[in-house]
């Protein structure tokens, strides 16, 4: 599973034009948002355990952290912007109420058409403002972002992007995912989740890594180390007992893979992040007081 850049130090705004016969290499993970606006053709985006079908004026945040895969149904124009929640507030508020269990949340939404102009005007000023790049570009492009989710508030409309039904091979595929995402710590193997769904292992996993971007043992251990990350971080639980509670056997195996993929061991990770933790829940707690 591969990482993009640990951190961005503004917004950013991209646009790119894949055709059908584009592959991802692997599926990746950002420390950062990314907002995916598919602006004309088809894509089936994979985030996390769950599959979109993405056609002109969707749109998706997907959420730090959250591992992401896209195969284009057709040729495809999307436009991306990456950004930090921090980017979205007002004086150390959100600019707006229902910011992350609206738009931060990988809700899938829609731009009617009626308002796509409107939308896609604030993406063309954003792309020509990231090439000018000067002092006060930062700030522009954070007010650009907050103008651009504003009328998303106002025109967008939800849609259901979960698009696979019963019967279905990546309707398989995509209920051992979200098996494991609801029982990480538990002894699963490839053979017990192929068997699950009535594949060969070596079938499951290369249909797996077809829809996910990345193999089944890879996946689990993201996911595990995902939840052993939150908590190191929300308890005083030790090393060890983290390790246990996340689905690792060996901890030992767990410091090294921990290590690998945030850059830090467990302790020190912990060290390094419980202050910042205590005080976004401390932030979070007075914002729904306010």
């Amino acid at each position: 599973m591969r990482v993009s850049d640990l951190n961005i130090d503004r917004v950013y705004i991209n646009s790119v034009v894949r055709s059908k016969d584009f592959k991802m290499v692997e599926n990746h993970f950002h420390y950062y948002y990314e907002l995916f606006y598919v602006k004309s053709g088809s894509c089936r985006c994979f985030i996390y355990d769950n599959l979109y079908e993405m056609k002109g004026g969707d749109f998706i945040v997907i959420p730090p952290r959250e591992p992401h895969y896209n195969k284009y149904n057709t040729q495809c124009e999307r436009i991306n912007i990456y950004f930090n929640e921090e980017d979205l507030s007002v004086d150390g508020k959100p600019v707006l109420d229902n910011l992350r269990e609206k738009f931060l949340s990988a809700n899938l939404t829609h731009v009617p058409r009626a308002y796509r102009s409107t939308i896609e005007n604030v993406l063309e000023s954003m792309l020509k403002e990231d090439k000018v790049d000067d002092d006060t570009t930062k700030q522009l492009m954070q007010l650009m972002l907050k103008e651009l989710l504003l009328y998303c508030n106002r025109c967008c409309v939800a849609k259901t992007g979960k698009t696979v039904s019963d019967g279905d091979m990546d309707s398989d595929i995509l209920k051992s995912a979200q098996y494991i995402t609801e029982h990480y710590n538990q002894n699963i193997t490839l053979e017990s989740l192929s068997k699950s769904v009535n594949l060969s292992p070596s079938y499951f996993s290369r249909r797996f890594r077809q829809i996910t971007g990345c193999g089944m043992k890879e996946y689990l251990c993201h996911t595990r180390l995902t939840h052993a990350a939150l908590e190191l971080i929300s308890t005083d639980h030790s090393v060890t007992e983290v390790s246990m509670n996340s689905g690792f056997s060996d901890s030992n195996y767990f410091k090294d893979a921990f290590k690998k993929e945030y850059g830090l061991s467990p302790r020190a990770y912990r060290n390094s992040k419980t202050t910042d933790y205590i005080l976004a829940k401390s932030m979070e707690k007075d914002l729904l007081n306010s």
